[in-house]
């Protein structure tokens, strides 16, 4: 029996690097995926690799800093195969800097996805979950909501928010048998990753990792599916670190 057989899972940003990876992940564990992206050729994209593995998935496109656009994708699935009883909160934009160099245009784009999309996110799925007896829901989070992290004030202030988010929402929404927790990604290149990070930066993270290497889009998408499936059914509230131990040992 596959892990998720039954169940419909909405990933946000789900279309590219770590998103991507936990919507393929889903997919093989028998889950109809609903792939929310801000494009279409990218949301369509990944639909296409899930269904040439067998999987079955729907792109969607919208951008989570509209609460409309998330309610939509939700009703789109509901429309089509089923409220989504999954949730994974991924989508994000991010520029690191020095805080001085931050505009008003960053920031509040950073708030938006970062911080309301998870806002919309929750409210969106609430009502299908409770009808459903429950459900999951994973916030993509970051090791830099517990650590320092210089150029990254507001990436962190952001990802901060996102743990405060997981850690209230499991005890506001387990009364509805809804699990709430989050992923902190250690350092793991993806496309949107490398545009804020550059090469000698990499290295110079892999260095500080205990396991010798940065991570991959698939160890985030293996702990998400600990996290959907059964599995994890007396966990909540929880920041599961996937970093090869770098956040602690080092911080």
């Amino acid at each position: 029996m596959k892990r998720l057989a039954g169940q419909v899972a909405l990933v946000t940003g789900g279309g590219r690097g770590i998103g991507r990876a936990i919507s393929l992940a889903f997919a093989r564990e028998g889950a109809i995926v609903g792939v929310l992206d801000l494009k279409d050729e990218v949301a369509n994209d990944a639909v296409r690799a899930i269904e040439a593995e067998g999987g079955k998935a729907i792109a969607i496109v919208g951008n989570v800093a509209k609460r409309d656009d998330v309610f939509n994708a939700v009703a789109v699935l509901e429309a089509s195969v089923g409220a989504p009883t999954i949730l994974v909160n991924n989508a994000m934009w991010n520029r690191y800097g020095p805080l001085e160099d931050q505009t008003e245009e960053m920031v509040g784009r950073m708030i938006d996805v970062g911080f309301k999309g998870v806002v919309w996110g929750y409210q969106a799925v609430l009502d299908g979950m409770t009808k459903a007896g429950g459900g999951s829901i994973i916030n993509i989070a970051s090791p830099s909501a517990m650590i320092a992290m210089r150029h990254g004030i507001m990436y962190s202030a952001v990802k901060a928010a996102v743990l405060g988010m997981t850690r209230s929402g499991s005890a506001e929404f387990g009364p509805r048998n809804i699990r709430v927790n989050a992923i902190a990604p250690g350092s793991t290149p993806t496309d949107g990753a490398n545009l804020v990070v550059t090469e000698e930066a990499w290295e110079r993270r892999r260095q500080r990792v205990p396991l010798g290497r940065l991570g991959a889009p698939d160890d985030i998408a293996k702990a998400a599916v600990f996290l959907a499936s059964d599995e994890s059914s007396f966990v909540t509230g929880d920041m599961l670190f996937v970093d090869g131990g770098m956040t602690f040992a080092f911080s």
